[in-house]
């Protein structure tokens, strides 16, 4: 099953962040931005952003954490797959991307399989509008959707899809766009774990909630060249940013250990270690921010 969710997420929300919508405005940010996958597993996503590279968790590794604590699967907490119908502008269509692929994360991690496949008919309607159609063709749809039980096949043809999307991905210029559905990944993951972090009290939730000031910086950094390209835009960084401020009031303690070096195996240990201290207050003051940023991008009306 593990391979399964790999795939699908490879599929359904690594690849097509990477390409992005049909708003080509985003080309005047070419020569700057180099917004693309460096390297992809199954717990992380490394973006390389004007020749720096800045790591995101990604949906996988968030949810797959909330998984691992015994928390039971929440369906009230996904977006409304009817909202897509109220998605109209670029804006919309690409966040809400991104939103339904981090959904597809959570229901792919807890064996969901009749909302995976009702899920996957939202992708492909939102992949015809956004004219990516080149890189999530109908027939990929349809041959993951024959195989999902079929876990090496899936691989297989998820394998060769990313390939032909990392190319898809190095031949257009729509950095902008894919930067979106990045966002919307990242805040659909965000509000998932804080809203289950909330309700259970976990302190293994809590302190992955604590450690996500920095890719949160890294998401604001992402986002900004294109703050002026649209209002809707300039809207979610000022939410953003308001966010990061509500992480000033989590607590952090760092201490140094020195690393270990395995020479034959030309491998560097870290083994340093950063405590995370996060008052209820806090916590519930972050969820409830994201919880509206999320509304704000999900609910178009």
């Amino acid at each position: 099953m593990k391979t399964i969710v790999h795939s699908l997420i490879l599929l359904a929300v690594v690849s097509v962040m990477a390409t992005s919508c049909s708003n080509k405005s985003s080309k005047n940010h070419a020569k700057d931005i180099d917004l693309s996958i460096q390297n992809i597993d199954s717990l992380s996503q490394t973006i390389k952003f004007s020749n720096t590279l800045f790591s995101l968790p990604s949906p996988y590794q968030l949810t797959m954490l909330v998984r691992n604590t015994g928390v039971s699967f929440n369906s009230n907490l996904l977006n409304s797959l009817e909202n897509n119908q109220n998605y109209t502008s670029s804006f919309d269509k690409c966040v809400n991307l991104g939103v339904y692929g981090a959904d597809l994360a959570y229901m792919s991690i807890y064996e969901q399989a009749p909302l995976i496949v009702s899920l996957f008919s939202v992708i492909k309607s939102l992949s015809n509008d956004l004219d990516l159609t080149s890189a999530f063709s109908k027939e990929l749809v349809e041959r993951i959707e024959n195989n999902v039980n079929d876990k090496d096949s899936l691989m297989n043809i998820v394998s060769g899809a990313y390939r032909d999307m990392d190319v898809y991905m190095k031949e257009t210029q729509r950095q902008r766009e894919g930067a979106l559905v990045l966002a919307g990944g990242w805040i659909e993951s965000m509000y998932i774990l804080s809203q289950l972090t909330v309700e259970t009290k976990s302190d293994a939730l809590a302190q992955r909630i604590g450690e996500s000031r920095q890719p949160l910086d890294n998401l604001i950094k992402i986002l900004s060249p294109y703050y002026h390209d649209a209002p809707e835009i300039e809207g979610l960084l000022d939410e953003l940013v308001e966010l990061a401020d509500i992480f000033a009031g989590v607590e952090s303690q760092y201490t140094y250990v020195v690393p270990e070096i395995d020479a034959e195996k030309k491998m560097t240990i870290v083994k340093s270690v950063t405590k995370i201290t996060i008052s209820d207050d806090v916590l519930s003051e972050i969820a409830e921010k994201v919880s509206v940023i999320r509304e704000s991008i999900i609910n178009r009306v």
